[in-house]
């Protein structure tokens, strides 16, 4: 069993590169919890000092921008909360289970002593959110420089355009005193 969870932490980016033995030292600080359905993991804006990796059942997330009342089933493998197992924090998004699901709670107090007794993984873990970070800002570049093509590529105003917008103004700027032109040539 504890190989398993070693396999599903290895599997998370944020533990990308860490050795058997850390990632043993991580699920060995981490306490086993259950929810039932209906259960919340995090609630949106609630303070957070843990993540709960799921490693059996499914959760949903709720609050997400975009999203419709509730995500797809997320199973297990998932780490629900990851920033608050390392820094003060609030949860962005309300996780809820959606069927019995049993996870691994990973506390920020246990994880430091963890991080205290292994530099080596304090490191490798600011490595990878550095590299996250780093592939989240060219993303955003990327995403900017999209934004920027398709505002250059608006379409320029062709004759018809210029014409309609002619006859807009002349119809605008013409004598008030004048009678008013119908169409069909009319007065």
């Amino acid at each position: 069993m504890l190989d398993s969870n070693v396999e599903l932490l290895r599997a998370l980016p944020i533990f990308k590169g860490l050795g058997e033995k850390q990632l043993t030292a991580i699920l060995e600080a981490g306490k086993k919890v259950y929810f039932e359905p209906g259960q919340l993991l995090t609630r949106k804006d609630g303070a957070g000092d843990c993540a709960y990796l799921v490693l059996s059942g499914s959760v949903r997330c709720a609050g997400f921008p975009g999203m419709g009342i509730q995500s797809e089933p997320i199973g297990p493998g998932a780490l629900v909360g990851e920033m608050a197992m390392l820094v003060e924090t609030v949860y962005p998004l309300t996780v809820e289970a959606s069927e019995r699901v049993r996870a691994l709670a990973l506390r920020r107090n246990r994880l430091t002593r963890v991080m205290q007794r292994d530099p080596g993984i304090a490191r490798q873990l600011a490595d990878n959110l550095l590299l996250r970070l780093r592939s989240f800002a060219k993303d955003l570049r990327d995403f900017e420089l999209l934004l920027e093509k398709k505002d250059s590529a608006a379409p320029l105003p062709g004759p018809a355009t210029v014409e309609a917008e002619t006859q807009t103004d002349a119809f605008n700027k013409s004598d008030p005193r004048q009678p008013t032109r119908r169409f069909g040539g009319e007065k």
